[in-house]
């Protein structure tokens, strides 16, 4: 229990930013420590529970299957793979989990071959817990480079440590690396595909006691760019499961992609599962309590003392509100409120100080454009635009600045509450 009005303030200010500084936690440690099962309401306001749906969807499928896992960034992707993969029946799966930012720099187009040289490393690199030897993990990586023919000496230097690690480096600033492995795919496929399904294969097949892998590969959500560049962006990340479905279903094992909310890849016929915003609001604009007492759970999990009424007073549901039912916006909120030098609880004149704060940062940069459609989405409760404006209307819905809730049958879309006195505005 924190003492002192600094002690509770510092607490939880770690509680919410678990990944910053000395005392950084790991995803696991995160989730063991502070998860709140959101999903364990029936039809409740985040939809049904994705994780069970995803996890009896893999142990129905006979052989290999591939899965999109598509939300807003900071929605909570990250944390329910987590889940999954405590609820996997280990006498029979092996979770291999890879954060693909770790190997790319998110804000430039992806490159198709680049990705899948990434994947076959990723997997190498984070498959630790199945035991494979990592010289016969080196050995397979080194071979598949021969066979698409593509120099491996510089990024398999088996001195230098993990396989992966250098080609991490590679795949970052080896230009010349990069173009063989473009030459490679775009020369002959058919033979790529060949080789990168061949390479799994054989993991696969290295596995103990014949158990199957169920490979996230995590991050992908993340794609969007900047201004200028997001429209690139997306198509490259679109393109990529569009024209290469046949290859990133990898043979007998379980894939499964988290994707931005934007991505409407072409064809694409597996499953894709929404990881939306904590509805926190009805389309009348009312409360929608069960959303706001879930955030309330999520904020007490992390209070010293189970205890955010010490920090917010009476106003933890309008915090939760300003949020739009969004983990990322929420914590960030509550943290910029904790770095006050106040007496507690905080004023409603600093609540106000923060969300201005906030809602000039995000407000920043909007296009003329992005306001009208910002403009029609609270009119029509629907996010449409011409179609010469979709890359703006994908961009707002990427940042988070149009959230989609769920109403019954019928999904709605309404403008993050912290935008939404700026629109009315501009009406």
């Amino acid at each position: 229990m924190a003492d002192t009005d600094r002690e509770y303030r510092k607490a939880f200010y770690h509680a919410l930013n678990v990944h910053q500084g000395a005392r950084m936690l790991s995803e696991k440690e995160e989730f063991e420590r502070y998860y709140v099962p959101i999903y364990d309401q029936p039809d409740g306001p985040v939809g049904p529970d994705l994780v069970k749906e995803m996890a009896t969807a893999i142990d129905f499928t006979t052989g290999g299957s591939v899965q999109l896992l598509a939300g807003y960034r900071g929605a909570g992707k990250t944390t329910e793979l987590l889940r999954l993969c405590r609820v996997l029946d280990r006498d029979v799966y092996v979770p291999v989990y890879w954060d693909i930012e770790d190997y790319f720099n998110t804000e430039l187009p992806l490159e198709e071959g680049a990705f899948f040289i990434g994947l076959a490393a990723g997997f190498v690199d984070n498959c630790e817990g199945a035991g494979i030897p990592k010289e016969k993990l080196i050995d397979r990586i080194r071979r598949f480079f021969n066979r698409i023919e593509v120099d491996s000496s510089a990024v398999l230097d088996t001195s230098a440590g993990p396989a992966s690690f250098n080609i991490k480096a590679a795949l970052q600033d080896d230009t010349s690396f990069r173009n063989q492995v473009k030459k490679a795919l775009s020369s002959n496929r058919r033979r790529f595909k060949e080789e990168i399904h061949a390479f799994f294969d054989a993991m696969v097949d290295a596995m103990p006691e014949g158990k199957t892998p169920v490979f996230i590969v995590d991050s992908l959500d993340h794609y969007r760019g900047r201004t200028g560049t997001f429209d690139e962006v997306r198509e490259s990340v679109e393109s990529l499961f569009s024209v290469y479905s046949s290859e990133l279903a990898l043979p007998r094992m379980h894939v499964i992609y988290t994707v931005p909310v934007y991505v409407k890849p072409i064809g694409w016929g597996g499953q894709i599962w929404p990881v939306l915003n904590v509805k926190v609001r009805e389309r009348d604009g009312s409360d929608c309590r069960e959303g706001i007492d879930l955030l309330r759970q999520v904020l007490a999990r992390r209070a010293p003392g189970g205890d955010p009424e010490r920090l917010l007073g009476d106003q933890v549901d309008r915090v939760i509100r300003a949020s739009g039912g969004l983990f990322r916006d929420l914590f960030r909120l509550v943290s910029a409120l904790l770095l006050k030098d106040g007496r507690l609880p905080v004023s409603v004149t600093e609540i106000n100080e923060v969300e201005r704060q906030q809602r000039s940062h995000i407000a920043t940069g909007l296009s003329e454009e992005q306001w009208e459609i910002l403009a029609t989405v609270k009119k029509t409760h629907q996010l449409r635009a011409p179609r010469g404006h979709l890359a703006e209307a994908w961009a707002l819905q990427a940042l988070g600045y149009v959230l989609c809730y769920r109403n019954g049958e019928v999904d709605w879309f309404g403008v993050h509450p912290l935008l939404d006195p700026l629109v009315t505005k501009s009406d």
